[in-house]
């Protein structure tokens, strides 16, 4: 289920308080929304196996973060092995 429209987005207040930093920032929570405040930075996106580099752009704002790491591989459709 979606978060109800009048409730606020679910930020995280560690990653809006902090200055922008060269170090590896991991983000474990997929609900939370990307802000404004985040352009211009590498965060990086568990999805349960792997953590997904996102570089963060102005079209970024306003989603998930789980909206861009994927946690299903695609379905590689092709022709079956010739006896």
């Amino acid at each position: 289920m979606s978060r109800s429209s009048w409730k606020i987005p679910h930020i995280i207040l560690k990653l809006e308080n902090s200055e922008k930093n060269n170090t590896r920032t991991i983000i474990y929570e997929r609900m939370a929304a990307i802000t404004p405040r985040l352009i211009g930075q590498t965060v990086y996106v568990c999805n349960g196996l792997r953590t997904i580099p996102i570089k963060i752009t102005e079209h970024h704002v306003g989603f998930k973060f789980g909206a861009f790491a994927l946690t299903k591989k695609r379905a590689k459709i092709g022709n079956p092995k010739k006896r």
